[in-house]
């Protein structure tokens, strides 16, 4: 008789454990069900409100404004109305339709914006001059921007940048949207920066820089000398304040220039 209880107890024992499962996953379903009902009506509203904002239609393009406004043509912007004007402002691709934006010399850059509700904001970014730049002698004059492209031809000099000469140029006309191809114009640049937050710079004018094929660079300071500085100009500049000293027991108008590049001062005079 002991025999028979075992078997029932061990039978009961089973159905109780797969019970106490069951009732355990039934309980987590009853408690977990508010979390799911929740989430999706939070989805639902999700929905709802993305469709209902992709359909209103106030939010539909009525506008577009391009800052500055000269920098794109009226054809350009005809074709960007065509395209954007009319549509949900939420669903327009900026990136997409900066990339078809095609962009003259005198720019360099464009961002777009959103102005909420119905607005496109076109920014363009100008390329500044910083340079008159003479690509054979007697010749014409390109302005041209920090990154060497040319944004403008003029026959006279601009007397508010620096004249650098570059005569190796495969183009000997300022052509605009071309760009410098000699590695001396950036170093020279560079130099022009320093040069200006210098002492010297407070005595001594660089009025023009000359270029040659291999990028070695050659400053003026006021009616002369030259000086030859190299491919580095920048880091022959404490090497240019000494030179200077030179004129003090030696005329200016006696040298024909200096050579700089290396780590000693060779003078050449005039005859």
């Amino acid at each position: 008789m002991g025999k028979k209880k075992f078997k029932k107890g061990k039978k009961g024992g089973l159905l109780g454990f797969f019970g106490a499962i069951f009732r355990g996953i039934g309980w987590l379903i009853w408690k977990s069900l508010p979390v799911a009902v929740i989430a999706a009506l939070l989805i639902y509203a999700g929905f709802a409100v993305k469709t209902a904002l992709c359909e209103d239609r106030w939010l539909k393009v009525q506008e577009i404004r391009v800052v500055p406004p000269d920098v794109l043509s009226p054809q350009s912007v005809r074709l960007l109305e065509d395209k954007i004007l009319g549509k949900n402002i939420l669903l327009l691709d900026l990136k997409k339709i900066a990339g078809t934006i095609e962009l003259g010399p005198g720019a360099q850059s464009v961002r777009i914006v959103r102005e909420m509700p119905s607005t496109i904001r076109i920014e363009i970014q100008k390329r500044k001059p910083v340079a008159n730049v003479q690509l054979k002698p007697g010749g014409p004059y390109a302005v041209v921007a920090e990154d060497g492209y040319i944004i403008e031809s003029r026959p006279a000099i601009d007397p508010a940048w620096i004249l650098i000469e570059d005569f190796s140029e495969p183009f000997k006309d300022p052509r605009v949207g071309a760009r410098l191809q000699n590695k001396g114009f950036s170093e020279a640049l560079r130099f022009m920066k320093i040069y200006r937050k210098h002492e010297l710079a407070r005595r001594e004018n660089v009025t023009r820089i000359s270029l040659d094929p291999y990028g070695n660079v050659t400053i003026r300071l006021g009616e002369g000398p030259d000086f030859q500085l190299g491919r580095r100009p920048s880091e022959r500049l404490s090497f240019l304040a000494k030179a200077v000293y030179l004129f003090k027991t030696e005329p200016r108008e006696n040298i024909e220039y200096m050579d700089l590049q290396y780590d000693r001062v060779a003078v050449k005079r005039k005859k």
